[in-house]
């Protein structure tokens, strides 16, 4: 069995079956380095394969003398891809840390040894040249340390990619790390990755700044280019099938970032959404206060965003991570709470872009309105007539113009005085002021025409659209606090309708958590509007919790639609959730054939979770039209589920 000595039989790829010793100088190389490095007895007889097997990987070194020194680094190892680039980067960046070591030669050679193992196994040496003891010093201390970690990273490609991340890799090692994995993925997984993995490589390494990289991980980067590729590719395939629905794919994961002193714990947050029309918007802002509204105690990571749209393409995919202002690590808890409620909340969030309105003032119309302002002022101490209208909006700030008539007394002061004085958030823009008239002669009373501005930033809804209720109520009750009492004209049926929702959502409150900002989706697609006022806030809160179950439970696998019931002595509550909005047209025409009066049948219609759902109150206490009433929906509505199911069916030639 063995040959020279106590040497086996070594063969080398280039060796031809004819000519067994075409490559002498390859069996030359490998058979003189195995006598140097390995002992005699470690090929006795005496000894098994597995146990030779045992000994690698065997990394050794020539007698370290005095500077300058010349010394020889001999590697043997079962052979394995980039185990020898592995060998090269650790000797020539680690050995003497901050410096790069000068290598005066350095080969690997691949080979078998048929008798021992049907293994390849590979054989490297590398030859370096130190000049100064200072540096000769620092490679002796290291080199325990550095024998440990180049065996473990020989275990496994995975040890030798952490090895090199803790130790630090440039730019450019770190993107050819990324470059090797995901080519190793992609080609194991190929039904899961195709060539457009390297497509979002290249979008995501090459727009995002060097800092990005240096702190994260290869693994880390891998993942986010991994993920965003079957992101993509999974939305392009649903979005085919269904365009009209919204789809989203949510990722959530803990990582580490290696900022300077310790490890950062942070949430790497990514999202696959696609996009129904044109205007619409989703970014970092977005993204984030979805995340805050479950967590108002993280903020984003400095420069971690990215989001990639290509060009007009309806699909998106973005990731953001997210930490702790205090800096701890989040809670298994607070990671599954994310993943079961971001998900419909992040599509409540998008931003649909609107032109601006142009809309001139009608001066005849603000006439008329000072006109029943002053008409209002009967006696010296009644208070000022306020009449408020939304005017515009720019970029950052909303703007209503105010019409003001009051009494003039001997101690009033200029409203442009009265502004300054006050610490108001309101900046007043005057427009122009006149008498109107006379109480008993000689009290005059003053009209001032003006504009207030106030940041819009304030009133954004989670969809950002904006709350303009909440804006004019804000502008009422800044400026009865600036004025002392104000009677608001025109605004009767708004504040009534907003204390509605108050109580409304006092009793909610009682009832358990709920999202806000369905509530006000909610209440003001209530239809007619007066019901919103004559309404009594517990007939709203059932309808809204039946909202709430008909979300929660959905509807029922391979059916179109779903229909909830819900019957009292004085009413009759109706919750249905379809698959598609055309149900909404067939039983609004139905019911219209009912001729039901105006205040006794109320209705909302709210789109969530991509689930079309359409309720009713019916306020009536006769149980024969009660029960009219639910045959009604039950007919037409079984009569909508038979259409859908008949155009579902295919037509066969």
């Amino acid at each position: 069995m063995p040959e020279d000595g106590c040497l086996p039989r070594i063969t080398t790829a280039l060796d031809d079956v004819a000519k067994p010793l075409a490559n002498p100088a390859f069996q030359t190389i490998v058979q003189d380095t195995l006598r140097k490095i390995i002992p005699a007895e470690a090929f006795s007889y005496t000894r098994s394969p597995e146990q030779f097997l045992d000994l690698l990987p065997i990394f050794t070194h020539t007698p370290i003398g005095y500077a300058p020194a010349t010394i020889s680094f001999y590697l043997i190892t079962p052979y394995q891809n980039d185990c020898f680039k592995f060998f090269l980067e650790m000797i020539r960046y680690w050995l003497i840390p901050g410096q790069k070591l000068n290598i005066v030669l350095f080969h690997a050679i691949e080979f078998m040894m048929p008798d021992i193992s049907q293994k390849t196994f590979m054989l490297s040496e590398i030859l370096v040249h130190v000049d100064n003891a200072a540096d000769l010093s620092v490679l002796k201390h290291n080199l325990p340390a550095m024998a440990k970690e180049i065996k473990l990273g020989l275990c496994s490609p995975y040890n030798a990619r952490k090895i090199l991340e803790i130790k630090g890799l440039s730019t450019d090692q770190k993107l050819a790390h990324v470059l090797e994995h995901i080519q190793s993925i992609a080609s194991r997984r190929p039904l899961d990755f195709d060539s457009d993995v390297f497509t979002e490589l290249q979008h995501i390494l090459l727009n995002c700044r060097d800092d990005f990289k240096t702190i994260r991980e290869c693994g880390h980067l891998s993942r986010i280019i991994l993920i965003q590729h079957l992101f993509r590719k999974n939305l392009r395939k649903v979005v085919k099938q269904t365009p009209e629905k919204r789809h989203l794919n949510l990722k959530i994961f803990k990582c580490k970032l290696s900022t300077p002193g310790k490890p950062k714990s942070v949430l790497g947050i990514i999202v696959g959404i696609n996009f129904l029309a044109d205007k619409e918007i989703f970014e970092e802002k977005h993204l984030l206060k979805s995340v805050q509204s479950f967590m108002p105690n993280i903020h984003a990571v400095e420069g971690s965003f990215i989001a990639n749209r290509k060009g007009s393409d309806a699909i998106c995919t973005l990731y953001l991570e997210v930490a702790k202002d205090d800096g701890m690590e989040f809670t298994a808890e607070e990671i599954n709470r994310l993943r079961r409620e971001l998900p419909n909340d992040l599509k409540d969030r998008i931003e649909h872009m609107m032109h601006p309105i142009f809309m001139p003032r009608n001066e005849e119309e603000i006439m008329r309105n000072i006109l029943s302002l002053a008409n209002q002022l009967k006696m010296v101490k009644d208070m000022p007539q306020i009449f408020i209208t939304f005017d515009e909006q720019t970029h950052f700030n909303l703007f209503f113009t105010v019409i003001l008539v009051r009494v003039l007394r001997p101690n009033s002061c200029k409203l442009e005085e009265v502004f300054e004085k006050a610490n108001t958030f309101l900046e007043y823009i005057h427009d122009s002021t006149r008498i109107v008239g006379y109480l008993r002669k000689k009290h005059p009373k003053e009209a001032t025409v003006f504009r207030v501005e106030l940041p819009k930033e304030m009133f954004l809804r989670a969809d950002h659209s904006i709350d303009l209720y909440k804006a004019r109520q804000t502008v009422v009750a800044e400026l009865q606090r600036i004025l002392g009492g104000v009677r608001d004209y025109n605004g009767g049926m708004i504040s009534k309708q907003s204390e509605s929702l108050l109580r409304l959502r006092t009793l909610l409150a009682e009832a358990g958590s709920y999202n806000d900002f369905l509530l006000e989706n909610f209440f003001y697609s209530l239809t007619p509007s007066i019901m919103r006022n004559v309404l009594e806030p517990q007939a709203l809160r059932t309808l809204f919790l039946m909202l709430l179950n008909m979300l929660e439970t959905g509807i029922p696998d391979h059916q179109n639609l779903a229909v909830q019931f819900y019957r009292e002595l004085d009413a009759v509550y109706v919750m249905i959730a379809a698959a598609n909005h055309g149900i909404k047209d067939a039983v609004n025409a139905a019911l219209n054939k009912l001729n039901v009066g105006t205040t006794e049948l109320a209705s909302i219609y709210v789109n969530t979770s991509d689930m079309p759902c359409l309720g009713y109150i019916y306020n009536c206490d006769d149980p024969y039209k009660q029960e009219h009433f639910c045959q009604t929906i039950s007919l037409v509505t079984d009569a909508w589920v038979s259409s859908v199911q008949e155009s579902l069916v295919p037509y066969h030639v």
